[in-house]
């Protein structure tokens, strides 16, 4: 069955006018319901959200996605990735209570996201093993001369084609390479043959630790999806791209390649209330793909319903629901975190510091903020260097208001970045400076101590280190962290410096040891970035990776 009537209703639901009862939606019988989710960042347990609101929350997710299954036949879950990384429970247990718990809410399957690599694909692997659904990329693979690599499927030539290793160097042609990880399934619902293709960023090559992935490689998403739609469209009814790529990427996608139905995206942690239409070419009866994303943090299920029936596609809506605890946890979710919770409770809840009022994540890629201030100051001590960086991406939520743990600082330095100084002449910091200055409003931009700069037509100009004007042939100590000193992010002019050395000491540690010293920390802007003319206008649908 090829999907080939006109669409009657592209319907745009705002998820604040919608309950969980499915008189919400069309009632068709033959609906496809897919459940998504993205981006949950090793958020397991419940939080609180800007309003003070506790959601979100495993167990939550897990009630919730059953109450949503009770009354739906055809049901897909799907989740588009980062399902690593972001609280203490991924620092200690590397993936296995998240795998673990999104097998027991039966996921149908998973993108591969680029913090699933933070500690390489070994330990992916290992976690991996918890999952009892595929994990789907068609445009990562590992290099395939390792024992263990061998088991995994050879990579065709065509899909292959300009992939880079993880750092940028291009893949010799006869190197061998494996997938990491599926590239897609096609599963039967009901009669209806719906294809999953799985996607990855191609950001991977500098946004993930060169040296914790030796042998990983990443092709062009786009390019890998040209080749393999059009085999997919022979295979299924119905497409969907399952993309850890950014609404951004995923609407090129969209344009690039028009065989894809639906893209259920992540990566850009970008709350989709309505669901983007792209126009394009698709033979599937509308002319065009759909484009669902649900945030971050797992505080929101989407719910999507497609009317899908011997006619073709009859009807497609979408609708963000809230994960709230106080409406039932899944007593089983729950009773599987509660070990990993308690084993981690007693370390996490120590008290660090006193916070008057709640610091904000928001607007670190657009400029200087009391919270990436803070940081840069804590690289800044610990490196006893003459100026610190730190890139905003590593910085992944606010702090509250009130008693600060041990525990929020994980959860705001979550990766296992150590502090590093390097030695750089006047004219590599200017240089480091131009890169900072060209990143404003965009990825890899950082927030800096120790220094005084004014961006002016994309560089930086009027710099000062420590209150005095720059000199070029001057040595400065240069504090950051290990990944953007190998590289990280695009900040290669740290391979044109000096030896670094070598703290050992971890960001978010070096962090509790600052506010402990510090009890009476100001945290506000410190005026160290200006800019002159109009802010560039970030990309809205990339902010965070």
């Amino acid at each position: 069955m090829r999907i080939l009537a006109t669409l009657a209703a592209f319907v745009f639901l705002n998820a604040a006018r919608v309950t969980i009862s499915s008189a919400a939606w069309p009632d068709h019988p033959d609906s496809l319901i897919i459940l998504h989710t993205n981006d949950i960042h090793a958020h397991l347990l419940p939080f609180d959200d800007s309003q003070g609101t506790v959601v979100g929350g495993a167990a939550a997710r897990a009630a919730l996605i059953a109450r949503l299954r009770s009354s739906d036949r055809k049901t897909l879950l799907l989740d588009a990735g980062d399902v690593f990384q972001g609280t203490p429970l991924y620092n200690f247990f590397r993936g296995v209570p998240d795998y673990r718990s999104m097998t027991l809410m039966r996921y149908d399957a998973g993108a591969l996201g680029n913090h699933e690599l933070d500690d390489g694909p070994a330990s992916w692997l290992r976690a991996r093993s918890e999952a009892a659904f595929p994990i789907l990329s068609a445009n990562v693979f590992v290099a395939g001369d390792s024992s263990w690599a061998s088991r995994l499927f050879p990579v065709p030539a065509g899909i292959r084609r300009g992939a880079r290793w993880i750092g940028g160097a291009r893949v010799p042609d006869g190197a061998p390479l494996r997938y990491l990880a599926t590239p897609y399934v096609v599963r039967e619902v009901d009669g209806v043959r719906i294809a999953m293709l799985g996607l990855t960023t191609g950001e991977i090559v500098s946004i993930v630790s060169r040296t914790r992935n030796p042998g990983v490689a990443v092709s062009d998403p786009i390019a890998v999806a040209s080749t393999l739609v059009p085999e997919l469209r022979a295979k299924a009814d119905f497409v969907i791209a399952v993309t850890h790529v950014g609404v951004g990427e995923d609407r090129a996608l969209a344009s690039r390649v028009p065989g894809i139905d639906l893209i259920v995206g992540g990566h850009s942690h970008t709350f989709l209330w309505d669901p983007v239409f792209v126009s394009n070419r698709n033979a599937n009866g509308y002319g065009g793909t759909a484009i669902v994303q649900a945030g971050r943090w797992g505080d929101r299920v989407g719910r999507i319903a497609v009317g899908v029936g011997p006619r073709g596609i009859r009807g497609l809506t979408d609708a963000l629901l809230p994960v709230r605890p106080s409406e039932g946890e899944d007593p089983r979710v729950a009773a599987m975190l509660q070990p990993f919770r308690d084993s981690i409770a007693t370390s996490m809840d120590k008290p660090v510091f006193r916070n008057p009022a709640p610091v904000s994540m928001s607007g670190l890629e657009q400029g200087e903020t009391p919270l990436g201030d803070f940081v840069a100051d804590v690289i800044l001590e610990t490196s006893h260097a003459d100026l610190a960086v730190m890139n905003a991406g590593g910085i992944r939520a606010p702090l509250p208001q009130g008693r600060v743990t041990v525990g929020d600082i994980y959860t705001v330095l979550p990766f296992d970045n150590t502090v590093v100084t390097v030695p750089m002449k006047g004219w590599q910091v200017r240089e480091l400076l131009d890169f900072i200055a060209r990143r404003l409003g965009k990825g890899g931009f950082a927030q800096v101590s120790g220094v005084q700069f004014v961006i002016r037509r994309g560089r930086a100009d009027y710099i000062r280190v420590g209150g005095h004007p720059l000199e070029s042939d001057r040595a400065y100590r240069v504090g950051t962290i290990d990944f953007l000193y190998g590289g990280g992010d695009g900040y290669t002019m740290f391979e044109k410096a000096g030896p670094a050395v070598r703290s050992g000491v971890f960001t978010r540690d070096a962090a509790i040891d600052f506010l402990r010293r510090h009890p009476g920390y100001e945290f506000k802007k410190r005026d160290r970035i200006h800019w002159e003319g109009a802010l560039p206008m970030r990309d809205l649908f990339h902010f965070s990776r």
